[in-house]
């Protein structure tokens, strides 16, 4: 925090200002922009402000959440006043969050007390989370292993249908090879058929043509006969 009263006291390319002159440079940024200047105020972090933005975004922007004045009313103050500066405690805060300027040596010391705020809160909320959350994770898990144990309970059954279709999907499968095979016979069967038919088809042409030849041999020898008798 020593580096930003020393070194890191502008936003963007502001003058630095000597500690000298704070107090008559924030009054003047004060009147300039016309906003109040809240150094002649008791100031104190506002804590769940500064929890909410983080210590390390506040010191980057340069802006600090206090409450200052007996009504404790919340303000954001700042040391240098830009556009950027003021849009980005607008993006911030609510934008109507009131605005005042205090000294850099305040504001740094007012970002260091921030950013103790912050990272106490954060820790707090991290130990009083995992202590409310203890219950509430032993029944999760109970609920877990249940439901762990439920699907394992529905996989087996469903494990067990599954061997019972690849069962009736194997028998099938033996079936159709079966079938396919009485099925080859069967063609290799009407294949021998078709070969003894067209033999005994051969067979027969062929007997009709010696029958015809003999019955024509039987006439020629009746004529003969026939004609040796005219004689």
């Amino acid at each position: 925090m020593d580096d930003y009263f020393e070194h890191e006291t502008t936003y963007d390319d502001e003058q630095r200002v000597e500690p000298g002159d704070e107090r008559s440079a924030a009054l003047e940024t004060a009147r300039s922009w016309e906003l109040p200047y809240l150094d002649d105020e008791p100031l104190v972090i506002d804590n769940e402000s500064a929890a909410r933005v983080g210590g390390e975004e506040l010191a980057r922007i340069g802006a600090a959440p206090v409450r200052c004045g007996d009504e404790g009313n919340v303000h954001v103050a700042l040391a240098e006043a830009t556009p950027e500066r003021i849009a980005s405690i607008r993006e911030h805060f609510s934008g109507a969050v009131a605005i005042g300027v205090v000294k850099v040596s305040t504001l740094a010391s007012l970002l260091d007390a921030a950013s103790i705020s912050a990272a106490a809160s954060a820790t707090d909320a991290v130990t009083s989370g995992a202590a409310a959350a203890a219950p509430v994770w032993g029944r999760s898990l109970e609920r877990v292993l249940n439901l762990f144990d439920t699907e394992a309970t529905r996989l087996q059954d469903l494990r067990g249908k599954m061997q019972e279709l690849g069962g009736e999907m194997a028998a099938r499968e033996q079936r159709v090879q079966e079938l396919e095979a009485e099925l080859q016979r069967i063609r290799v069967e009407r294949l021998r058929d078709q070969e003894a038919v067209d033999r005994l088809k051969h067979e027969l042409a062929d007997r009709n043509s010696r029958l015809e030849r003999a019955l024509s041999k039987t006439q020629e020898l009746v004529a003969i006969i026939q004609g040796g008798h005219l004689r």
